[in-house]
């Protein structure tokens, strides 16, 4: 018998965590939001994405109208767990490889059509062919319309993953109508045909976008939930708009701005608290820092001196100087936070037992001559390089510090004649097929047959049950093999006007700015 998934959530999901209450930040004294949605208005968020074209970008940013205006069959809660969004039921055949997926009756595009199995078709082949969806295009076979509401997905190989890598916005495929991509050919997408609760009006480029209230959008009627269950358009439209670092929050005082959605300083937090006009937002466990060695080249290839920085790296103080304390850090060795139905405790003994004193011995053991180390970072994102350059010399370690700017450091990272070590962050994926560096070409270059095998044995099991113990092998493989040292797990912070209502905290790098209000 085939098992049926219905509308509620996919896999695991820990609901009490959800709601997040004890990481949403002190409200800001003053004036507040209305306790109770209000819906009118226009909403000004503090980003403009440099394309709206979901399919031809990975760069998660450029997704942030989309995430308003379009939708997926599948969606991720605040804590990234996977629900149906189209998708009203599927089944999966795990002997086959196939997945039936039943589509919601009644859901409106923004060109007043009904969504159709066409439509999904047309999407999902669009989404194949670009960049943002080549790791479904490598596992997806054939995608075809069953009848007008249920569409097909033969897999290469059957794998239990195909929900999480179409869930939105953790990844770009999102669901419009043929007739658009059949208009737009081989060219990006200018505008955005799709079934959210909000329609795109204009886009022009390093300017603005606006998108409006779609009074035909089909909402779900399970409770909010990141992504997931009901969407209301309270705004009644919502402008993005570019923005500057040394200035945005002043125009959130002013109501110039609306919601900041970047990532701020969390050694702010007490004074955005403290001030009546801002309302400071944090989520727990939804990023952490990353240090990447190069696999390819150079000194780090040596084990014993990627276990010597290992034990050289103190994530506490780290944590303590990216965040200005740690009472919102989570030292875990897990890939995944608490929360997350792919938590692990796996190799949590390699990371919890480190010694700067074994790293000498390590050091010594590996015959190090003092060959300089260059480690790559960004000041504006990664500023605890100094700290980790202090760390590392410590213990014996020659380390070349180079600072770069944001295109350099994308520039010089695939370049393996550049660097021994770049310093990066995570975010909270929804499954590990979505973490971009397990790649096996993401720069650092982490490739050996057991990685392989064990990712296989992740993608091949028919549901999240079957899957995870294959993940538990793959991260004590991490902490074994160290390709790369995560860090603890660290919150994220987002600030909005005071009278800023609805908005709830999310693990994801983007969001969709339904269900949020402007009080009066």
């Amino acid at each position: 018998m085939i098992p049926k998934t219905t509308a509620g959530v996919i896999g695991t999901v820990i609901s009490a965590a959800l709601l997040l209450s004890a990481c949403s930040g002190s409200p800001a004294t003053g004036t507040s939001a209305s306790a109770d949605p209000v819906k009118g208005g226009e909403l000004v968020v503090a980003s403009l994405p440099a394309m709206i074209d979901p399919y031809v970008t990975t760069s998660r940013s450029n997704w942030m109208v989309a995430a308003s205006v379009c939708e997926g069959l599948f969606a991720n809660a605040a804590n990234t767990s996977v629900s149906n969004g189209l998708a009203d039921a599927y089944e999966y055949d795990a002997s086959t490889g196939t997945y039936t997926i039943h589509l919601r009756k009644g859901v409106k595009l923004h060109s007043g059509a009904d969504l159709t199995a066409a439509d999904v078709v047309a999407s999902l082949e669009r989404y194949r062919n670009a960049d943002a969806g080549k790791l479904f295009n490598n596992l997806a076979k054939d995608i075809t319309v069953v009848d007008d509401l249920t569409v097909s997905i033969t897999t290469v190989k059957p794998t239990g993953a195909l929900p999480a890598l179409l869930a939105t916005p953790d990844t770009g495929a999102y669901i419009m109508s043929a007739a658009s991509l059949k208009t737009a050919g081989d060219k990006d997408l200018t505008s955005l045909d799709c079934t959210g609760p909000y329609k795109l009006d204009s886009f022009v480029t390093d300017q603005q976008a606006l998108i409006s209230r779609f009074e035909g959008y089909a909402s779900r009627n399970e409770k909010p939930d990141g992504a997931a269950g009901a969407k209301t358009a309270y705004a009644d439209s919502i402008k993005f708009i570019p923005y500057s670092d040394s200035n945005a929050l002043n125009q959130v005082r002013t109501s110039q701005l609306h919601v900041v959605p970047q990532f701020l300083s969390m050694d702010q937090l007490s004074v955005y608290q403290a001030d009546p006009g801002l309302r400071p937002v944090v989520s727990e466990g939804a990023g952490f820092s990353l240090l990447q060695f190069n696999l390819k080249t150079g000194p780090m290839r040596d084990l014993k001196l990627r276990q010597a920085v290992l034990n050289a790296v103190d994530p506490e103080a780290i944590a303590a100087q990216n965040l200005g304390g740690t009472e919102y850090f989570n030292n875990t060795s897990s890939l995944f936070p608490e929360d997350s139905p792919w938590f692990s405790e796996a190799g949590k003994d390699i990371y919890e037992n480190r010694d700067p004193g074994k790293a000498k011995q390590l050091l010594k053991d590996a015959g190090y001559n003092h060959t300089p180390i260059r480690i790559l970072y960004r000041p504006d994102s990664d500023g605890y390089g100094p700290l980790l350059k202090q760390e590392l010399e410590s213990v014996g370690f020659t380390v070349d510090l180079q600072a770069l700017d944001a295109a350099t450091f994308g520039s010089a990272r695939t370049d393996s004649s550049k660097w021994d070590i770049f310093l990066a962050g995570g975010t909270a994926y929804s499954d590990p097929l979505t973490v971009v560096f397990l790649n096996d070409g993401f720069p650092g270059w982490w490739k050996t047959p057991e990685k392989a095998s064990l990712m296989a044995g992740v993608t091949a099991g028919k549901d999240l049950a079957a899957r995870k113990p294959a993940w538990d092998k793959v991260q004590q493989l991490i902490w074994d093999e160290l390709p790369f040292v995560k860090l603890g797990h660290e919150p994220r912070l987002v600030v909005t006007a005071a009278q800023v209502g609805g908005f709830e905290p999310t693990q994801g790098t983007v969001r969709g700015f339904y269900n949020i209000w402007l009080g009066k």
